[in-house]
């Protein structure tokens, strides 16, 4: 996942990551895929959290 954070946006994994909400909730994903969509979506809210937690930390340098 090295590589894909380089090229990864926020805004590109948090609607990766809602698309993947939205399938466990409509329990459009097959049991065969479950794993690997679970998974997914724990590499994209780590990215997502990481990127604010930057941000945030980069915003808080301003102020100080």
């Amino acid at each position: 996942m090295k590589k894909e954070k380089e090229t990864l946006q926020y805004e590109t994994a948090y609607t990766e990551l809602q698309n993947i909400i939205a399938e466990l909730q409509n329990e459009t994903i097959g049991i065969d895929d479950l794993a690997a969509k679970i998974a997914r979506a724990q590499e994209l809210v780590q990215f997502c959290r990481e990127r604010l937690r930057e941000t945030e930390a980069q915003a808080g340098k301003l102020f100080d």
